[in-house]
């Protein structure tokens, strides 16, 4: 098969923006607090009357101009998103419909901050197989819409956004080279919306108040993440025959500063050698990594020639990287 790689890709934010200072004013905590555990100082926050599929059609829309395709070029989109517009039926079969892909199928895929990792993998794999030419990755989230606003603990982490690409084939020596995709179920309660399914109806009788919400292991999360993040990088690495003195940039999931400032210290790498922006957005879930590799092609961080890692971690557990060729 022919090499498969991003031609067109594309990023969006809501315009409203919330800061420590605004997170300050509605829970306790404090600019200092916020900034000092996470490195983050804002985030957008989109309007009630939007949904997480709109924001997916937003990024898409910039990502086949710059493309130079159309909607009914599209063959395929696969949506990485834990936030849908509702539980049923699929946000990328919505995504369909208002992007006007009027011949393509489409699905979701919850692997929840790891997501877009594991969507880029998948849609790798069906382009130049019969009837995939074209195929749109989008990782989308609205994750204020899922958070008590009263849980400091969590409330204070969190933006929503949008960043796909399209993946068509690219020339010899160019593309995705590979992924390295793990799963370790044990931790499902790590990471949970723990009501709203089959298992705790809403309502129900097992069903409390808050249970609807995001709920987060944060000493948990630290520990699997400091671990998860260099075992992609270097997974994908050995998988791919490269060697990480060949890297010039590691793109993360924009967590949290600190679990990227010790990830990178266990690979033996400087800060430099990766890009972060949840600082301007907090952490968008399974749409930071696009967002920030958007963000990081227009600031001249990744040219023709560059070897760049997309690395995630999130619930489920779930992690994984990507290894790319631009």
């Amino acid at each position: 098969m022919a090499p498969v790689g991003i031609i067109g890709i594309g990023s969006y934010v809501p315009p409203k923006e919330m800061s420590n200072e605004d997170w300050a004013e509605i829970v306790d905590t404090s600019d200092e607090w916020i900034s000092t555990k996470t490195g983050m100082k804002r985030r957008r926050i989109a309007d009630p009357s939007v949904c997480t599929s709109d924001l997916a059609v937003e990024a898409s829309k910039i990502a086949l101009k710059n493309s130079g395709l159309t909607p009914s070029d599209i063959d395929l989109i696969i949506l990485a998103t834990s936030s849908p517009d509702v539980p049923m039926s699929s946000t990328a079969g919505i995504v369909q419909n208002k992007l006007g892909c009027t011949d393509c199928g489409a699905f979701d895929i919850n692997a929840v901050c790891a997501g877009w990792v594991h969507a880029l993998d998948v849609g790798s794999r069906f382009v130049g197989t019969v009837g995939y030419e074209n195929v749109l990755v989008i990782g989308s989230e609205i994750y204020s819409r899922i958070l008590n606003w009263e849980d400091r603990s969590t409330c204070v982490l969190f933006g929503d956004g949008a960043g796909a690409v399209i993946l068509s084939e690219v020339p010899e020596g160019k593309g995705i080279i590979g992924s390295w995709l793990m799963s370790d179920g044990s931790g499902a309660g790590v990471i949970e919306i723990p009501a709203g399914g089959v298992r705790v109806p809403i309502p129900s009788e097992n069903f409390e108040e808050g249970m609807q919400y995001f709920h987060m292991d944060g000493r948990a999360v630290w520990t699997f993440a400091i671990e998860a993040f260099p075992q992609a990088v270097l997974g994908v690495l050995e998988k791919c025959g490269k060697k990480i003195e060949e890297v010039d940039l590691i793109i993360p999931h924009q967590a949290n500063i600190n679990i990227v400032k010790a990830s990178m210290e266990n690979l033996g790498l400087p800060m430099s050698k990766t890009f972060t922006n949840l600082h301007k957005y907090g952490n968008t879930a399974g749409a930071s990594v696009p967002i920030a590799m958007h963000e990081a092609m227009e600031e001249g961080k990744i040219a023709e020639g560059s070897l760049v890692v997309t690395v995630a971690f999130g619930g489920g557990l779930a992690w994984g990287a990507n290894l790319i060729q631009f």
